[in-house]
């Protein structure tokens, strides 16, 4: 019995490869259900993520901007080593199999742009992301979200949006420069891809300039001039990706700030998607015995309290 089902496994998993086909159309995020995996420690480095791996070369240090200021000429080897090894399509093939239809890729602002006085190392980043999501695209029909989860000068205090401590992002018009080049490299980028209806762009991730971290997670953790600065470099990536190819969707990870809050400022023509991150460890009064009640009236609770203008995409 063990036999049979080993080969019928085997069987499934082959068929699984074969059968699979990349898209032909442009994703339309108002009809597509998702069933994604978050690809986070391969191009966009964080501490907590792979300690054993961090520690080995860069103990103590709480980010990838002073794990690169440590290890100095040291850091670009050590991190294309990794780029070259933590994903491979062995690990799309195993996505496949368990239904996994989106993976979201963060990088940084580094993987596209090289910003002077930047400790973040520029490298061979796209070149690893255009291995990897040609073949989970071509290969399976996996969608993949191009995420830019840094910012030049900081985009919410945290090691994952540049630096621990930096929020040099919001209202700085240099770093403001900076990511629309970012920007324009990922555009790109997706559009030099064979296979360009494959990919959603995510421009930003979690932009919080309240430096109260008890705001975390919460609307309050963007103020009124972050959110206006938000909203213009929104603004400046629609103008950007709809310039180019209007049909690449956009995906706009405004904080914590409520869905409502952005889309009454975008035609309903507008190709957008909005990402919805949900946190219990800050903001909120959770403990580990009233956790599922918060996850479960999460799920239960509309992400937008109107008609919906726009699909919405839980990450």
């Amino acid at each position: 019995m063990k036999t049979s089902l080993a080969f019928a496994s085997f069987i499934a998993f082959s068929c699984s490869l074969a059968n699979a086909a990349p898209p032909s159309n442009y994703l339309n995020w108002k009809t597509f259900k998702a069933n994604g995996v978050n690809v986070g420690g391969w191009l966009h480095q964080e501490a907590v993520i792979d300690p054993t791996w961090w520690n080995q070369y860069a103990p103590g240090t709480p980010d990838e901007w002073e794990f690169c200021a440590r290890l100095k000429s040291q850091c670009g080897p050590i991190l294309e080593q990794r780029y070259g090894s933590y994903i491979t399509t062995k690990d799309i093939d195993t996505m496949a199999v368990a239904g996994i239809n989106v993976i979201r890729v963060p990088t940084g602002y580094n993987a596209w742009v090289t910003v002077p006085g930047s400790q973040l190392y520029s490298g061979n980043q796209a070149r690893f992301l255009r291995t990897i999501s040609d073949y989970a695209i071509k290969k399976h029909g996996i969608h993949v979200i191009l995420d830019i989860h840094s910012l030049p000068g900081g985009l919410n205090g945290m090691g994952l949006g540049e630096k621990e401590g930096n929020y040099g992002w919001f209202q700085n018009q240099t770093a403001l420069d900076y990511s629309y080049q970012a920007v324009d490299a990922a555009i790109k980028f997706i559009q030099g891809s064979d296979v360009p209806q494959g990919f959603t762009l995510a421009p930003i991730n979690e932009p919080v300039d309240n430096r109260d971290f008890t705001k975390f997670g919460t609307p309050e953790a963007l103020t009124e001039e972050g959110a206006a600065w938000v909203l213009e470099y929104f603004q400046g990536v629609i103008s950007r990706v709809e310039k180019t190819n209007p049909k690449i969707p956009i995906m706009l990870q405004g904080g914590f700030r409520p869905v409502d809050f952005w889309a009454k400022y975008f035609a309903v023509s507008t190709n957008l998607v909005f990402d919805v991150h949900n946190y219990y460890f800050a903001g909120r009064p959770t403990t580990s015995q009233n956790l599922p009640e918060f996850i479960c009236t999460d799920a239960k609770n509309p992400v937008s309290s109107t008609s919906p203008k726009f699909p919405v995409f839980v990450g």
